[in-house]
């Protein structure tokens, strides 16, 4: 039995049980959502004893070094000491500009933010509403400066989705944390072929990339292969098509991962995107392979990847996992 202190409250911790499981099991009400060091929502200050390995794994320079640790990911030592982080600390305030309906279960949503972001493509934002629920989106296209894009799913019984897709409003005020990650294009990359392969609205960052690539002057050729379920999920295939013929560089496919009625303009397969991804390349050290999306079509593809010859640290992942809070199990 580990003891630690979180604002000067004493709390006690079994072996292998992470600060985060100790303070859920004893009531306190931390935010949390992904449990695996990805989305911040569970960052605490450190303020005294020694700090394990590990406990700021995937946090930035700065972060580290004001003392913010992922609580999800940080087995305690006895005497460690936290205190509370306060929200003014790492959210800014939002308020919804517009959303637009780009099928009939995605939802563009446009916020106008208290302080510009200097936010990257592959780079993502957590949005907290008035009750703490907070929830992991990815930047897309139209974002800057004061204003950040992101595209949300409707899902099933989805708490948050559900709330933004259906009741929020124009004005409606939220807190914004980010941006965060490090998947993001650099120049290095410049020469690479880069093969960006989505699911869902994975397909927002995806577009984000590609564009953010080309603009910074990318010499490669770009893939850019979005798979759904049906046609009518293949949101912005016109506008990615348009893109495919004003950037000779840029090549788009839609991939259907079911058999479905219906005709597109365009080229249109019956596969899964990864499945395809890997038919169309040989993939070697020239390949950089990025993924978007649900993350079991994510984890699935970064190990295809790695067993078709992708070096490890030329995939790029961008995925979110939430902790469930329906009252019934998702379909």
């Amino acid at each position: 039995m580990t003891q630690f202190f979180l604002d000067g409250q004493a709390f006690d911790s079994l072996e292998d049980e992470s600060v985060l499981d100790s303070l859920i099991k004893a009531g306190h009400k931390l935010n949390f959502s992904c449990k695996k060091g990805v989305c911040k929502t569970c960052l605490v200050q450190h303020v005294g004893g020694q700090l394990p390995v590990g406990a700021q794994r995937g946090l930035d320079q700065a972060l580290k070094e004001q003392g913010y640790v992922c609580s999800c990911l940080c087995k305690p030592t006895d005497g460690l000491k936290f205190k509370s982080v306060m929200t003014q600390d790492l959210f800014i305030s939002a308020s919804l500009l517009s959303k637009k309906y780009l099928s009939e279960s995605v939802v563009e949503v446009t916020l106008n933010l208290s302080k510009p972001i200097n936010g990257r493509a592959g780079q993502y934002v957590n949005l907290r509403r008035f009750d703490g629920l907070t929830r992991s989106y990815s930047l897309a296209p139209g974002s800057h400066g004061r204003q950040a894009v992101v595209h949300v799913r409707r899902k099933y019984n989805g708490q948050f989705s559900d709330w933004l897709f259906h009741r929020a409003g124009n004005g409606e005020q939220l807190l914004l944390q980010g941006p965060l990650g490090a998947a993001y294009y650099q120049q290095g990359y410049s020469a690479d072929t880069l093969v960006i392969v989505a699911c869902g609205t994975g397909l927002g960052a995806a577009y984000y990339i590609a564009q953010e690539a080309i603009e910074l002057g990318h010499q490669g050729d770009i893939f850019l292969y979005y798979g759904t379920n049906d046609i009518a999920e293949l949101y912005q295939h016109s506008q990615l098509m348009q893109a495919s013929l004003r950037h000779r560089q840029l090549h788009y496919l839609a991939c259907i991962t079911k058999t479905s009625q219906g005709n597109l303009p365009g080229k249109v397969v019956v596969a899964d995107p990864f499945d395809e991804a890997a038919k169309n390349h040989q993939f070697d050290r020239q390949h950089r392979v990025v993924l978007c999306g649900e993350p079991s079509f994510v984890n699935a593809s970064r190990k295809a990847a790695f067993l078709n010859g992708v070096p490890i640290d030329r995939v790029h992942a961008i995925a979110f996992e939430y902790k469930d809070l329906r009252a019934r199990e998702r379909a």
